[in-house]
């Protein structure tokens, strides 16, 4: 059996692979506006770092459903408006969360996250 962090290490790959494949066919457009991907090594290690944190994880798994506002944020996860809006900026600027018009959602590349790396991780499937 792998360590954990090498399995971590394995689910990114496999993410990493699974999203140069998508973008290798041209990045998708989302109903919402254009799609927006890493473009650089750095963009990618920059994510890798930002969904490190359990807590941003679990931000990017509650706006994945649908919109919600800052306030919806704070409640659920308990967060108070600062480290709500400083939370919500790493991931933005990770480019897996969006702010919209009401709130904020997850990106495509967002969700691709949390079907290739974190449901395998967990052993879930979050495809529908």
């Amino acid at each position: 059996m792998l360590p954990r962090s090498r399995v971590n290490l394995i689910l990114w790959l496999e993410f990493m692979i699974s999203y140069e494949d998508q973008r290798a066919g041209g990045a998708p457009h989302a109903a919402r506006g254009e799609t927006k991907w890493w473009e650089t090594a750095e963009d990618h290690r920059f994510a890798l770092e930002v969904l490190q944190l359990p807590l941003r994880r679990q931000i990017l798994r509650f706006v994945a459903g649908e919109m919600k506002s800052r306030e919806q944020i704070e409640r659920e996860i308990g967060l108070g408006a600062a480290r709500a809006e400083f939370h919500l900026a790493m991931l933005e600027k990770a480019l897996v969360v969006e702010r919209a018009i009401g709130g904020y959602r997850a990106t495509p590349t967002g969700i691709l996250y949390l079907e290739k790396v974190e449901a395998k991780s967990c052993g879930k499937d979050l495809k529908r």
